[in-house]
């Protein structure tokens, strides 16, 4: 005896019609007329009474109704449950150390409305320590900076970015269209010392005999770019930092970009991966990039496509980013 026939002999004996049964139970008139004959034949008796005016419940019939529909009940019920806790099982993404606080936070809130219902949990991380976690099934997915996918993962492009010359809206150089390295010769310099390139980057200003005046290193970006607000110094960093404090200029011989991506494993079951993945990809990322024109009247802006430009695979690097020069 299987639930379904149980079901179809129900809906049977609840409309007095195998035909309006059969739209009910969503099956043709002739699987419900078999189902329900081959329920009979395991059971040994006659489970419906066919007249030409009605069709309804023999005696055993109604033993089995009353029995039966406590057992699709209980069924019913415990589908519920389990939905339900596994609605309330938080979903746990991991998500790149150096991404900026405020677009997390705003891709947290529009989530929060696209799909209602969902727990979120996040972890942060390298780029490195996202791809152990995801290989270790410790997270569902990761917003992280694109490199050399491992074996059984996934991926999908959510924005590519430049990096420029993040400086305070007083700087000389927020009037100015554009720069070269050679500009921050002597320039009071904040280094990220998370940035995955930093040795690269420090080699680079070397070899082109630039020094700059450190006057501060960190790990935290949000306290960079508070310090490049309010005069400090400056600081090499993606374009998305921008802010209405801090502008970001572009430095003409400084080509490092880097490719944002969701990443996942491929055999991943959890069902609520896909909902995620469509919003991940149509999220406007480009959103608040208004931050990145020097709105002054002694030098050209810049548009948002020049520091976001469209993703091209065919001449796009490998790896989503320029490794040998400062990237996150």
């Amino acid at each position: 005896m299987e639930l379904y026939q149980i079901r179809h002999f129900a809906a049977v004996a609840d409309t007095g019609s195998f035909t309006k049964a059969g739209i009910r139970a969503g099956v043709s008139q002739p699987a419900l007329s078999a189902s329900v004959a081959k329920l009979e034949a395991e059971l040994g008796v006659k489970l419906l009474h066919r007249t030409p005016g009605a069709i309804k419940p023999t005696l055993a019939g109604r033993r089995l109704l009353l029995t039966g529909r406590e057992v699709l009940s209980a069924c019913d019920r415990m589908k519920a449950e389990i939905k339900s806790a596994d609605r309330a099982r938080p979903v746990r993404v991991g998500v790149l150390r150096t991404l900026p606080t405020a677009h997390l936070a705003r891709l947290i809130e529009a989530l929060a409305t696209a799909l209602p219902g969902t727990t979120l949990e996040l972890c942060d991380g390298t780029r490195d320590e996202l791809q152990e976690k995801l290989l270790n099934r410790k997270i569902v997915a990761c917003i992280t900076s694109a490199g050399h996918s491992r074996d059984g993962q996934s991926s999908a492009v959510l924005a590519r970015e430049h990096y420029g010359l993040a400086v305070g809206s007083k700087h000389r150089f927020a009037s100015t269209e554009s720069i070269c390295l050679q500009d921050l010769h002597g320039e009071p310099f904040i280094v990220r010392t998370h940035c995955e390139t930093y040795a690269s980057t420090t080699k680079l200003l070397t070899e082109r005999g630039i020094s700059t005046h450190v006057v501060y290193k960190t790990d935290q970006d949000d306290r960079v770019l508070s310090l490049v607000a309010a005069g400090l110094g400056v600081a090499l960093m993606p374009t998305l930092f921008a802010t209405p404090d801090v502008r970001i200029v572009k430095v003409r011989d400084f080509t490092a970009d880097r490719c944002i991506e969701l990443q996942w494993n491929s055999d991943c079951t959890d069902d609520r991966l896909d909902p995620l993945i469509a919003f991940a990809t149509s999220f406007n990322w480009r959103m608040g990039a208004g931050y990145l024109v020097a709105d002054t009247a002694n030098g050209p802006a810049f548009t948002a496509d020049a520091y976001f430009p469209k993703w091209d695979a065919a001449t796009a690097p490998d790896d989503g980013f320029a490794a040998d020069l400062p990237g996150n």
